[in-house]
């Protein structure tokens, strides 16, 4: 079982969470967007939109209740499509290694500003189980790469790590599965493609706890999978690939 698995089954839900980290995290309703937060999706949108070709599929499946988004993770676009194309409300946060905060100080300043990072610990990860569950609780969504590290092949899943589905199943939230194409590999005017799969509710999962756990991950290896058909894009000029690429 991993660490952050783990800590998951310790959760206690009833018990206030405190940030004790120097990230801040919205607090009172976690699913209010505030302005900061939609001053930053349209700047970055019209961005994102001039630099790549996005492609969104399935959309209709994004939840507007709490949820637990996961998606593939091959670079850096991932994260900035569910942040950017999914609904702004309810408010998502998402979860990184807690040294990507401090590789600047303009990202830390950025992510303190937007109020939206939850920063893990590999070797202590139980705080940062306890603010995603009280994101959750407080009514925010969570966005995530259940794969824990950068994969290395378009459309294809590394082994999945079980502390999303702990987290789904102890607070009751669903999955969110997103499958994201041409992420690999940047150049400018690119196809970025993101599918955004049916929602896995956890009352479809039933047995002891260790169980369930491995039935839930088992169905979101499969789903997310499904989300990736291999359709990317091959092109014999690639401008700005290497900066683009490695931009974040």
């Amino acid at each position: 079982m991993n660490n952050l698995a783990r800590a998951a089954k310790v959760i206690m839900l009833d018990t206030p969470t405190t940030n004790s980290s120097d990230l801040e995290i919205q607090s009172g309703t976690a699913a209010r967007a505030r302005w900061q937060l939609r001053v930053f999706r349209w700047f970055v949108r019209v961005i994102f939109l001039s630099l790549f070709r996005v492609r969104i599929v399935g959309i209709e499946n994004a939840l507007r209740a709490p949820c637990i988004i996961c998606f593939n993770h091959l670079g850096w676009t991932e994260g900035f499509l569910v942040l950017l194309f999914f609904p702004v409300e309810p408010r998502i946060y998402g979860l990184g290694e807690r040294q990507v905060a401090h590789r600047s100080a303009l990202r830390h300043r950025l992510l303190n500003w937007l109020q939206i990072f939850i920063p893990l610990d590999r070797d202590k990860p139980r705080e940062a189980l306890r603010i995603m569950a009280d994101v959750l609780n407080r009514g925010g969504s969570l966005a995530l790469a259940p794969e824990g590290k950068l994969g290395e092949r378009e459309g294809v899943i590394s082994e999945l790590q079980n502390g999303a589905a702990y987290i789904c199943l102890h607070t009751g939230a669903p999955i969110v599965p997103v499958g994201v194409t041409g992420s690999l590999e940047l150049w400018w005017r690119c196809k970025l493609t993101m599918r955004v799969g049916k929602p896995i509710a956890p009352k479809e999962f039933t047995g002891d706890s260790r169980t369930r756990v491995r039935a839930l991950t088992a169905r979101m290896d499969r789903d997310l999978r499904a989300l990736l058909p291999g359709d990317v894009e091959h092109a014999r000029v690639k401008l700005f690939r290497d900066r683009l690429t490695k931009l974040l």
